[in-house]
């Protein structure tokens, strides 16, 4: 080791004196020599340095995308839950400028009422109101939308109301069939958990020229429902070996009936 070094000076010292005594000439064509050698050593070691502040950058840039990217999905989000909130806002403002419109024009008087229970093994069959005796509600008079037929009172307390749908099997009712002489008396079906209740309108002649699409009204015969509320649309018709029968899909949507109107009387 120690030879090594005393090597290592001499040979030093012996550059030195060269650098020295060299003329200038020789001495910048050494420099050149010496710069051609090294230089492809410094310009890779400058180019790696560069690279690597590069690929910093890089990542830098790269978070700075993921972040915003994050940002920009938290923002449609949020956009996506303002836009459903405001199209169900506005929904819930057309059905109630509709039902004030019904009421405003309607030849009945109507006593507004709200859909406060419905027990599940009885969803088809009947539902229950805050409006009861207190507000002049009574038994048989008949409930609707202003969508169309619901249903009657069957049992009042002082400030409910039981409303026998007009999908349960019980509630039968006189109507007419939209287009014809025809007549019939309409009733719910045995309702399953599968599939809403159709409606089914018996008595009506064999011959009859029932087809899809033909409105179902009240036909205002037992002094129950009063003519002219609609009830239903026809969506086939049978011929039976003692009758034809239609089959009709109710006017008011049951499963999602929420405000309801009373009819209390006449104008």
């Amino acid at each position: 080791m120690r030879g090594t070094s005393i090597a290592a000076l001499i040979t030093f010292v012996v550059l030195v004196v060269f650098v020295l005594i060299v003329p200038a000439g020789c001495k910048q064509q050494w420099q050149a020599a010496f710069l051609n050698t090294v230089s492809p050593i410094f310009n890779a070691a400058s180019s790696l340095t560069q690279g690597i502040g590069g690929v910093s950058g890089g990542f830098k840039k790269l978070d700075e995308l993921e972040k915003e990217n994050r940002e920009l999905k938290e923002e449609n989000a949020e956009l996506r839950t303002s836009n459903s909130l405001l199209k169900n806002l506005q929904s819930e403002v057309n059905r109630l400028n509709r039902a004030l419109g019904y009421r405003e024009s309607s030849p009945f008087k109507l006593l507004p009422a709200r859909v406060i229970s419905r027990e599940n093994a009885a969803w088809w069959n009947s539902c229950t109101i805050d409006r009861g005796s207190a507000d002049g509600v009574g038994i048989d008079m008949a409930v609707v939308t202003e969508a169309g037929l619901v249903g009657k009172i069957v049992n009042v307390s002082k400030n409910a109301a039981i409303v026998l749908l007009v999908s349960d099997e019980g509630l039968k009712v006189s109507v007419s069939i939209e287009g014809t002489q025809e007549q019939g008396i309409i009733s719910g079906t045995r309702a399953s958990s599968n599939y809403v209740p159709d409606l089914r309108v018996g008595f009506i002649s064999k011959t009859a020229q029932i087809k899809p699409g033909m409105k179902v009204f009240t036909s205002g015969t037992g002094g129950v429902f009063p003519s002219g509320v609609l009830v239903g649309t026809v969506k086939g018709f049978a011929i039976k070996e003692l009758e034809g029968v239609a089959t009709v899909e109710p006017a008011v949507d049951l499963t999602r009936v929420e405000d309801v109107f009373v009819i209390v009387g006449t104008r």
